[in-house]
């Protein structure tokens, strides 16, 4: 049997007994998920506008890539 204690599952345990005792923690709880939920959508939206940006600005580089290569233009 492998002895694989990680510090977080510990500390998720301590926060767990300690909200055993509280009469208002399912709403905490809910508040929490809430939280982290919202803070995935944020990050999930903020994911997305940089790969849109990222591929604007390799379809420009693209373009400019291109007009320098047309014959007639100078370097």
């Amino acid at each position: 049997m492998s002895n694989n204690a990680n510090p977080f599952s510990l500390f998720l345990i301590l926060i767990l007994l300690i909200l055993s005792t509280d009469n208002q923690a399912e709403v905490k709880l809910g508040y929490v998920r809430g939280l982290i939920d919202q803070t995935s959508r944020s990050l999930g939206t903020l994911r997305e506008g940089i790969t849109a940006l990222n591929t604007s600005f390799d379809h420009a580089r693209a373009m400019f890539i291109s007009l320098d290569n047309e014959p007639g233009n100078p370097k």
